[in-house]
C-alpha cells in the first residue's frame, strides 16, 4: 500500500527546522558527552549524532533555494564541519580537534547533502511504501 504525503520546501518552516537541527548538532558536539556505558554510547549516542549530521546535510538543499549545486554543498559541508571542530577546540568542552573527525563529519554532511539534492531534483522522498512529494515555495 503506497502512502503519499507532501512537504513544502524553501519556506520559513523548513529553514526553522534546519536552524533547530543545526543547533542540536552543534550542541551535541560542544557539550561534553555524559559518562555512560559503552553499549549506550556506541549504540545510541554516537548513531544519533551521525543521523543529525546526515539530516543536516539532507535538509540544507530543501531549506534554501540557492543551495542548488553540489559545489555549494561541498562548501556548506566544509564550513559546517570546520565550525563544529573549531568550536570544540575553543570551548574546551566535548572532544579536541582531530583532522579525521573533521573529514568524517564533512563526508557525512556531504552525503546527506547529495541525497537531499537528489530528492530536490526528483521532487520527492521515498521510504519504501511512503512517498513524500516536495512542493517548492519559491
Amino acid at each position: 500500500m503506497l502512502r503519499r504525503h507532501s512537504l513544502h520546501i524553501f519556506n520559513a518552516y523548513t529553514r526553522t527546522l534546519w536552524v533547530a537541527l543545526a543547533a542540536i548538532t552543534v550542541l551535541s558536539e560542544v557539550i561534553p558527552a555524559p559518562h555512560v556505558r559503552p553499549l549506550i554510547f556506541y549504540g545510541l549516542y554516537t548513531p544519533s549524532k551521525l543521523i543529525c549530521f546526515l539530516a543536516l546535510g539532507f535538509l540544507t538543499p530543501l531549506a534554501f533555494a540557492l543551495l542548488n549545486g553540489l559545489n555549494r554543498g561541498i562548501g556548506f559541508a566544509a564550513l559546517s564541519a570546520a565550525t563544529i571542530e573549531i568550536l570544540q577546540g575553543l570551548t574546551g568542552n566535548g572532544h579536541s580537534f582531530h583532522w579525521y573527525e573533521l573529514l568524517a563529519k564533512l563526508a557525512v554532511i556531504l552525503a546527506g547533502f547529495a541525497f537531499g539534492l537528489d530528492a530536490r531534483t526528483e521532487r520527492e522522498i521515498e521510504f519504501g511504501s511512503v512517498r513524500i512529494e516536495l512542493i517548492p515555495d519559491e
